[in-house]
C-alpha cells in the first residue's frame, strides 16, 4: 500500500488570485504549475485555497517535495486554513 502525495507538500502547487464576483476583489485558489489538474475538457482546474490540506493524489510524475516534514505540515494546514472562501480587496 502506497501513501497518498499532498499537493500543499509540493512546490509546484501555488497560490494564486483569481477574480472574485465583485469588481476589485479576488479570492485564492491553488493551482499546479505542471498542469497536473484538468477538467475533463481539458482545462486547467483551479481548487479552492481552503482544500489544500485534502488535495491529494496516489502517483504524481512532477512531485517536488518541499522538505518539511509532510505529516506536520499538512496537520498545521488543516488547523490555520478557512473554512471557506475569503474575499480580498485589490
Amino acid at each position: 500500500m502506497t501513501s497518498k502525495i499532498y499537493c500543499a507538500n509540493c512546490k509546484n502547487c501555488i497560490i494564486i488570485p483569481k477574480a472574485a464576483v465583485i469588481s476589485d476583489q479576488h479570492v485564492l485558489r491553488l493551482h499546479c504549475t505542471k498542469d497536473k489538474w484538468k477538467k475533463k475538457v481539458g482545462e486547467i482546474k483551479y481548487y479552492k485555497y481552503f482544500t489544500a490540506s485534502r488535495r491529494t493524489v496516489d502517483i504524481c510524475d512532477s512531485f517536488e517535495s518541499m522538505g518539511d516534514s509532510e505529516k506536520l505540515y499538512i496537520k498545521d494546514l488543516k488547523k490555520i486554513l478557512p473554512v471557506k472562501d475569503e474575499v480580498y480587496s485589490k
